[in-house]
């Protein structure tokens, strides 16, 4: 069972992580690059490198199809890549976000909290990060319905990162006919520290494509400089 954001987290913690969240906002509004009115993307041939971050999306991955690379600010510090498997009956969508830890948030609370108190504070960051992005889901998608969440790792470099999932269904346009589909949402914050690893993935409700999604997560690696 997942524990809510601030749940059994005395007062004083909560209202110090406030303060915390308070200065890092303001810190964002200087360090983080403009972003687009709408994502612009990008005319990439063969393997492509998130300059920013050094992520690698190469062409192809265990049989799916680079479709497109999409930029969202101007430093190139949020970038995705579209990914399809277009075989009949297994027709997959997958796209991966590397993009960064809001304001470094991680740094500024071990600047303020005592280390007793920090581990606590970052797992209830990430809870609030990863309830943000099931709430764009919901916001985008009318009518979504949340089947399931948990926590999950991944291993990268023989060392596990955690990481959050979540499984939804609606109704939605998928290969030329609108059709109810499911949407898979991990996330994996705190990647090297100041990275989020997210992938969304898109396939007919009722296909069973957990084997094809974990061949593509285990055949694209994190390249992202700083990792062991």
């Amino acid at each position: 069972m997942r524990v809510q954001p601030g749940a059994g987290v005395p007062f004083m913690l909560i209202t110090r992580i406030a303060l915390c969240l308070m200065i890092a906002a303001g810190a964002a509004t200087v360090a983080h690059a403009d972003y687009y009115d709408s994502p612009r993307e990008l005319d990439v041939m063969g393997p492509y490198t998130q300059a920013a971050s050094g992520m690698v999306f190469p062409e192809t991955v265990a049989g799916f199809e680079r479709t497109g690379i999409v930029r969202y600010n101007s430093e190139g510090t949020d970038e995705s890549a579209d990914y399809l498997l277009d075989v009949a009956g297994k027709e997959i969508g997958i796209s991966v976000y590397v993009y960064p830890v809001p304001a470094d948030l991680g740094t500024e609370l071990a600047k303020v909290l005592p280390q007793a108190d920090l581990i606590g504070a970052l797992s209830m960051l990430v809870e609030q990060l990863f309830a943000d992005e099931e709430q764009g889901i919901v916001e985008v998608h009318s009518g979504a319905q949340l089947l399931d969440e948990g926590d999950i790792s991944f291993s990268q470099h023989a060392v596990e990162y955690p990481g959050n999932a979540a499984t939804f269904r609606y109704n939605e346009e998928f290969f030329g006919r609108v059709a109810k589909v499911r949407s898979q949402l991990y996330l994996y914050p705190m990647v090297a520290k100041q990275w989020m690893v997210k992938y969304r993935v898109t396939y007919p409700d009722g296909l069973d494509s957990q084997a094809q999604v974990d061949a593509f997560m285990h055949a694209l690696p994190w390249t992202i400089r700083g990792l062991k």
